[in-house]
């Protein structure tokens, strides 16, 4: 048993179909809950990620770049692209994932 031993009441007889059925109904809500958790966390996950993809990929060179020249260059375009593009790949498989809520 999941959870170890549980209290007896009243109402729970060994064997006895309702409480039985009651039981698998709760562990079956339970599950359901767990499993909602832990889509919810990967996905949470998943749009830490790319948050940290699009500041990391393009606050950053842009900052560098306007402090050091006052300019930012065709090739640190091309790569804040590629950066901003990965980022919302990623939130948006982080939005697919959730979409395995139960």
């Amino acid at each position: 048993m999941v959870g170890g031993p549980r209290p007896r009441g009243d109402g729970d007889r060994e064997g006895d179909p309702e409480s039985d059925e009651a039981r698998e109904r709760a562990e079956l809500a339970r599950d359901i809950l767990v499993h909602n958790e832990q889509v919810k966390l990967t996905a949470n996950l998943m749009n830490i990620g790319a948050a940290g993809f699009t500041i990391t990929g393009i606050v950053a060179p842009l900052t560098a770049a306007m402090a050091a020249t006052g300019r930012v260059t065709a090739p640190a375009l091309a790569l804040m692209a590629v950066w901003f593009v990965l980022g919302v790949g990623l939130h948006f498989g982080a939005r697919l994932t959730l979409t395995t809520l139960r």
